[in-house]
């Protein structure tokens, strides 16, 4: 990834990288891409492998949850518990993880770095600005396919970057300043 005479760098993660075995020698890999660069990272992955690398977990939002903490599946007063807690101190229910896979997903979770992203995201208005969307299907598109796409279109100092084996198609809008490459986003990543 040539990241050279861009000022930020935004980072989409999706599925590919939650079925793959490589997937941390591809964030590593990332993280020294990314050295010295003023990025931000947003995965839809809830595996959390993400905080086991090199990136800067500041710098990461995983609005899908993951496995860092728990809670009760009824949500009791909205609070969050450390994964070493077993049972709900509020009902004795037995915590879950705190993702989209609960029910009663409480979104305190991830949402003070989704603040943060959104205000780093408004810092990238006029600044030359590289888009790398990695393995993103369309799920929930509406998370990060559709809005790096619009990013992409509103800058025009934007160069948009789409890396799926399945789903590599990109707006016709952006052909003039875009590129999608069929591969698998964590082979190209560990080889690029």
């Amino acid at each position: 990834m040539n990241l050279e005479g861009y000022e930020m760098v935004l980072i989409g993660i999706g599925e590919e990288f939650e079925e793959s075995h490589d997937a941390l020698s591809a964030y590593n890999k990332l993280a020294e891409d990314l050295t010295g660069k003023n990025y931000f990272i947003v995965s839809l992955c809830m595996d959390d492998v993400i905080y086991n690398s090199n990136l800067n977990h500041d710098r990461i939002v995983t609005p899908l949850g993951g496995k860092r903490k728990k809670q009760c599946p009824d949500a009791c007063e909205n609070a969050l518990y450390e994964v070493t807690e077993e049972n709900c101190p509020i009902c004795g229910k037995k915590l879950i993880y705190n993702n989209i896979l609960a029910e009663n997903y409480i979104e305190q979770g991830y949402l003070p770095m989704w603040e943060k992203h959104k205000l780093w995201l408004t810092g990238t208005l006029n600044k030359s600005l590289y888009i790398c969307e990695l393995g993103v299907s369309m799920k929930l598109p509406q998370v990060i396919r559709w809005p790096f796409e619009r990013i992409a279109m509103l800058n025009n100092k934007a160069f948009f970057l789409r890396v799926n084996e399945k789903l590599p198609q990109i707006a016709a809008e952006l052909k003039e300043k875009g590129m999608s490459v069929k591969e698998n986003s964590v082979k190209w990543l560990i080889e690029n």
